[in-house]
């Protein structure tokens, strides 16, 4: 495996494997409790904000594969240096850098927080974070082939269960919890699909994994599956959310999603409770998000720094966020800092890439196989 973003001919892996590599980048914590943030600015109305904010992440989806089929064997790192120039090309870097590191310093500190409060609450915090952290540094390790086959083991375990979550909690939704419609202007619905946009960290993967796969020109219809699933479970969540719990209540709630599964009750049926029931899915998505950033993050700083050693640059990354995450001081800060990141997110996600496309395309840039 090469040290680097870039793929090498032994490496490449089949393009349909970006459908799951989206879908489980996409999904961590964020995804499970996104109905609290979505409410509080569109209110019921939340559910449009989720349409019309997946038709923009399905259009910028569409950009960036557009992007990455102009540079075929190239990340971004190296082909912003062809679009933009060297010393711009070095800022973008740094910056998608700082921004890989602040969400996964977030990422830790929501997994502490779901950990104290749901798990084990008089666990010292450290223990789950090394157990956690350390297990994903030695996935990242063994580089981006290995990170793939092991989403590909977990994912059907883990879309079995959150399409039986989803399922199980719509038979309580309240249609009158719902209603009525539109009743705050269309507004708050358009700032609603605009933050919706920037919760969805994740889909700028495509922009570095494309290096690694066979035929990215037929990459659009894999990334168009792998983000549309997310579109769909996030407004099923948030129907489910706002029928089931009502507007005022998803406010008052840190962990919507928890909340709703604990007014579940299945007549006859032996579980009474199905808190549980999110635990695993959601430690999926948790460890299998920080696999990917992790890995993101310490080959990039390999590959911009042109550091030697692979593995003690991944244990001092991984280091350093778990120091960093002592620095946010409880759940109220995490999710206002979350907030602003949200917005962060869309330069990322969508801006600089897009500038760096039309830029591309008014000079003429392309990859070598392009030329």
């Amino acid at each position: 495996m090469s040290k680097n973003l870039s793929g090498n001919a032994w490496d490449k892996l089949d393009v349909k494997v970006i459908t799951i590599v989206l879908l489980m980048a996409i999904f961590e914590f964020e995804i499970m409790t996104h109905a609290r943030s979505l409410v509080d600015i569109a209110k019921q109305d939340a559910i449009f904000s989720i349409l019309l904010g997946g038709l923009l992440l399905i259009l910028v989806t569409f950009l960036l594969v557009k992007l990455a089929i102009r540079f075929p064997d190239e990340n971004l790192f190296q082909y912003s240096k062809k679009v933009w120039g060297k010393p711009i090309a070095l800022i973008i870097a740094l910056a998608y850098l700082f921004y890989f590191f602040i969400f996964m310093v977030l990422l830790f500190q929501d997994f502490t927080n779901a950990d104290r409060t749901l798990f084990l609450p008089r666990t010292p915090v450290l223990i789950p974070m090394i157990l956690m952290g350390f297990g994903a540094v030695w996935l990242a390790a063994y580089g981006i082939a290995a990170i793939v086959r092991f989403l590909l083991l977990v994912f059907p375990l883990f879309a079995v269960l959150m399409i039986s979550l989803a399922i199980l909690s719509l038979r309580e939704v309240r249609l009158e919890n719902l209603l009525p419609l539109f009743s705050n202007g269309f507004m708050p619905i358009i700032k609603g699909a605009i933050m919706y946009v920037g919760v969805i960290q994740g889909v700028e993967v495509l922009l570095f994994i494309s290096p690694f796969l066979r035929r990215i020109d037929q990459s659009l219809k894999p990334a168009l599956f792998g983000v549309v699933p997310v579109i769909l479970f996030m407004l099923v969540s948030s129907i489910n959310a706002i029928g089931i719990l009502g507007v005022e209540n998803v406010l008052e709630f840190a962990y919507p999603g928890i909340a709703i599964l604990s007014i579940v009750e299945i007549s006859g049926f032996t579980v009474e409770r199905y808190e549980l029931f999110l635990t695993l899915p959601w430690l999926i998505a948790i460890f299998t998000t920080m696999c990917i950033y992790i890995y993101l993050l310490s080959y990039g700083i390999i590959e911009v720094f042109g550091l030697p050693n692979r593995k003690i640059t991944i244990y001092l990354v991984t280091t350093a966020i778990i120091g960093m995450t002592y620095l946010i001081p409880n759940l109220a800060w995490t999710m206002v800092l979350r907030g602003y990141f949200n917005y962060f997110t869309l330069i990322f996600v969508a801006f600089i890439p897009i500038c760096t496309l039309v830029l591309a395309m008014i000079r003429g840039k392309e990859g070598t196989n392009n030329a």
